[in-house]
């Protein structure tokens, strides 16, 4: 073709057919590429790219139209975009004269029916190659240094995975940069510097596209990773992620800077642990040897159903939070997956045509009216409203989940060990009644409530603050005794921040209360240091903090919250207050003294980070509970219990309709959670969510 006209795709494909494009020979100034085209059966051996079409790093800059580089495709101009063609030279380096199959090129995407019947076939694309090629992007000098320390954490990483999955267990590493405690767990040493290399490979883009979890998951050969020229098993990422997650280090990378948390690291962990699990049950109980791992993580919300709907949504809720260009693509990038296991436990495959023409919100709601239909199951309701979605313009109902993780769901990923939420009770022995009219949902809602929220707390950046009064005026408001459980005003606040939970079991060891007791000291002083450098008076300093210590000094005899006099020998000790007859510690012993207080809350602050760094805060309604509800919650919202639903949900009224509802999010209610609330002889009023 004419190079002046650039390059014109010859044909439309249909569902038999792919292009494969064939790399040069040696590397080019200005690379020449040729295309043809296969019918499947017969087309040579080629690789797969797995890669992204923006910038491969999360701080660039979106790449502009004058970005796009130029190559040469069957001799006609052809232009991609800067990540895309760093990948190819690098691959020609690699690879010289292979065939390979690149999404951005092989498909004509200014085609929506080309593209609809492309993404329908893409697990047989992927499964049909002779290896999937992960491009991350270029090299540097961190990058190097972090491989070479992944490399040391996947040795032996799969047999400490299968020892905490077996056990259904997770190991100690609360503390990041604690060279005894990583080494105990697996982990070779590591420094805050490492942490910081290794996050620049997790934190790449990459980890954030929905479109690679099958692009791993069905490449039938072990994946290869390449970063610059440099070419690393998947398998040394996706371990190394797992032995990261389940060695309980995720949590001190939270706390490893404070001010500059390591959120790209965590993310990219996660998802690269996620996309691991769903990697062994695309191989199958058979060919996997994560077998007790599959077996002990319960991906569903605890729906019992059974078939290619838990199958879907399982895997929707292992990708919450990745992204697509297309939103279209957060179901469509799963269907091949969803087809290959389908396939492979012989169940029929969802009915879920890929339509690039239809609206997202109608593609959602349709995902929706399908898991609903299939699972036959309220625990959907935990994964859907406002609080799930990242703006405010959708017209989905709120009752349909959109997966977009902007508040992690308490029916999250989780050992199957841990006690199942049950807030609507099993002894209502008959099924949840619910009946889905277009846009509205018809459910019964538990009679009388658990109250209108009342008053909410902080939020995590607000506590990292020194920030306490709303928090504690909450717990002044419900008296000593926590009235739901019976339990210490101080422990129903500890339990409630976290879920009352530690990963592995409900509730959590009692034994927590150290830690919690370390951790309140410490954002304390952070509020007393602060109150004081703004108003260099004492008086004034513990008149902010007064509703804490009249909580503190009422009940001394627990010690979980300090008292006045404890933090006034404290600032004498800092030297903030002058007192003769209290020695001034050195800045080692300050710094040594801050360093255990910090170890010895870590433990809880990392529980406490995973529950709040989620968007969460906490509540009190007006019967006198505590819970932990989405930031979108507002005073006047309603708790409630609906049945078949196993946790509550914060439900906000729509003006000028009659039991009408719009979900806000599922909320965590201590002393409400396991049916406690439920009488033996329960009323249940319909209320419409819409």
């Amino acid at each position: 073709m004419d190079p002046f006209f650039g390059f014109r795709y010859p044909d439309v494909l249909d569902s038999g057919h792919i292009r494969l494009i064939r790399l040069p020979e040696a590397a080019e100034p200005c690379p020449r590429f040729v295309m043809e085209t296969f019918a499947f059966g017969a087309c040579p051996p080629y690789l797969a790219l797995s890669y992204t079409w923006g910038p491969p790093a999360e701080s660039s800059p979106p790449y502009a139209l004058h970005d796009k580089r130029l190559v040469t495709l069957n001799g006609s101009s052809f232009y991609v975009l800067p990540n895309l063609y760093s990948a190819l030279v690098h691959l020609t380096e690699a690879r010289p004269g292979c065939y390979i199959w690149i999404d951005g090129i092989c498909i004509n995407q200014s085609n929506p029916e080309e593209r609809s019947t492309q993404v329908s076939i893409m697990d047989l694309i992927y499964h049909g190659s002779s290896e999937t090629v992960v491009w991350l992007g270029d090299a540097d000098a961190s990058s190097e240094r972090a491989v070479q320390k992944l490399e040391a954490m996947a040795a032996g990483a799969r047999e400490r995975i299968m020892t905490w999955g077996s056990t259904q267990t997770f190991g100690d590493a609360f503390v990041a940069d604690d060279e005894e405690a990583l080494v105990r767990n697996g982990l070779p040493p590591m420094s805050a510097a490492d942490w910081d290399d290794v996050g620049g490979v997790f934190g790449r883009t990459w980890f954030s596209r929905v479109w690679i979890i099958q692009e791993i998951a069905l490449s039938p050969a072990a994946p290869s990773v390449m970063i610059g020229s440099r070419l690393t098993p998947w398998d040394t990422l996706g371990n190394s992620a797992l032995v990261i997650l389940g060695s309980n280090a995720i949590m001190g990378l939270l706390a490893l800077r404070p001010g500059a948390p390591n959120f790209s690291l965590v993310e990219g962990v996660v998802r690269a642990s996620n996309l691991q699990i769903v990697r062994e049950w695309c191989r199958g109980e058979r060919d996997s040897t994560f077998g007790p791992v599959l077996r002990a993580t319960d991906f569903a919300a605890g729906t019992a159903a059974e078939g290619p709907g838990r199958l879907l949504l399982s895997l929707m809720v292992a990708s919450n939070g990745c992204r697509a260009t297309v939103r279209h693509d957060r179901i469509y990038g799963l269907l091949g997956i969803l087809n290959h296991m389908a396939k492979s436990s012989q169940l029929t495959s969802p009915d879920l045509p890929v339509d690039y023409t239809s609206s997202e919100e109608h593609v959602f709601m349709n995902l929706g009216l399908y898991l609903y239909s299939e699972t036959q199951s309220l625990h959907l309701l935990s994964l859907a409203g406002l609080a799930s979605r990242a703006g405010t313009s959708s017209t989905l109902p709120t009752w349909i989940p959109s997966f977009e993780n902007v508040s992690a769901p308490l029916m999250g990923p989780n050992y199957a060990s841990l006690t199942p939420y049950d807030a609507s009770s099993s002894r209502c022995t008959s099924p949840p009644i619910f009946r889905i009219d277009g846009p509205v949902l018809h459910v019964q809602s538990l009679a009388p409530n658990l109250g209108s929220v009342e008053e909410l707390g902080e939020t995590w950046p607000e506590y990292t603050q020194g920030s306490l009064h709303k928090t504690v005026t909450m717990l002044l408001h419900c008296g000593s005794i926590y009235a739901p459980t019976g339990q210490p005003i101080q422990e129903a606040l500890w339990r409630t921040l976290i879920f009352d939970q530690n990963l592995v079991s409900r509730p959590a060891p009692p034994e927590l209360a150290r830690s919690f007791k370390a951790w309140f000291r410490q954002i304390t002083i952070t509020g007393l240091l602060k109150a004081f450098l703004s108003t260099r008076d004492i008086v004034d300093t513990f008149d902010a903090l007064e509703p804490l210590f009249v909580l503190a000094n009422r009940t001394p005899e627990d010690g979980l919250l300090p008292t006045s006099d404890e933090m006034l020998v404290f600032l004498r000790s800092m030297g903030v207050l002058r007192d003769p007859g209290v020695p001034v510690l050195s800045a080692e012993e300050q710094h040594a003294r801050s360093l255990l207080l910090g170890r010895e809350s870590a433990v809880f602050e990392g529980l406490l980070r995973n529950s709040l760094l989620v968007a969460r805060r906490l509540i009190r309604t007006v019967r006198g509970y505590l819970g932990l509800a989405s930031f979108r919650a507002e005073v006047g919202d309603k708790v409630a219990i609906i049945k078949g639903c196993p946790t509550p949900l914060v439900l906000r009224r729509v003006s000028g309709k009659a039991e009408c509802y719009q979900v806000v999010g599922d909320v965590y209610v201590h002393g409400a959670m396991f049916g406690e609330f439920v009488t033996e002889d329960p009323s249940w009023r319909n209320i419409h969510l819409v």
